[in-house]
C-alpha cells in the first residue's frame, strides 16, 4: 500500500475569482473506502461582486491533499468561478495554467498543466494506478 498526494497551484494573477476544492477517496485492494480527505481555498461564495482580491487572496494558491496508505485513490479537482470576467470577449480572457501533481509515496506519477476555462472552470477527475 502506498500514500497518494495530489497539489493543485497557479500563479495565475486573476485566480482570487475562484474557488478550488480537491476531494479524495482512497481505497483497499478490495475497493473499499479506507480514507477521504479534502482542502479547499476558498475566496467568497459563488454570485458575489468582487472587484478585487480580498486579503490573503492576492498572488499564488496551492491546495494540497495526502492520503492514508491505500492501494489506489480516485480524486477530484474543482476550479469554481465566483467572479466572472468583465467582458464576453473570449480573447480578453484566454484559459489559465493550473497545474495538478500527485505523488505515490515520493515518486512523482502525475504532473500535468490544465487549461481553465475563466467563464465555466474545471472539474478533473483522477483515478490511480491506471487501469
Amino acid at each position: 500500500m502506498k500514500k497518494y498526494t495530489i497539489q493543485v497551484k497557479s500563479s495565475y494573477a486573476e485566480l482570487w475569482r475562484y474557488n478550488i476544492s480537491v476531494m479524495c477517496g482512497a481505497y483497499n485492494a478490495a475497493g473499499e473506502k479506507v480514507d477521504f480527505v479534502s482542502a479547499q481555498s476558498l475566496v467568497a461564495p459563488v454570485g458575489t461582486t468582487l472587484t478585487a482580491p480580498p486579503a490573503g487572496m492576492e498572488g499564488p494558491r496551492e491546495v494540497k491533499v495526502a492520503t492514508c496508505p491505500c492501494c489506489s485513490i480516485t480524486a477530484y479537482v474543482y476550479i469554481v468561478p465566483v467572479v466572472l470576467p468583465l467582458t464576453r470577449d473570449v480573447t480578453d480572457y484566454p484559459p489559465f495554467d493550473l497545474r495538478v501533481k500527485v505523488c505515490c509515496d515520493k515518486d512523482v506519477i502525475y504532473n500535468e498543466v490544465h487549461k481553465i476555462c475563466q467563464w465555466s472552470g474545471d472539474s478533473i477527475e483522477l483515478k490511480f494506478p491506471k487501469e
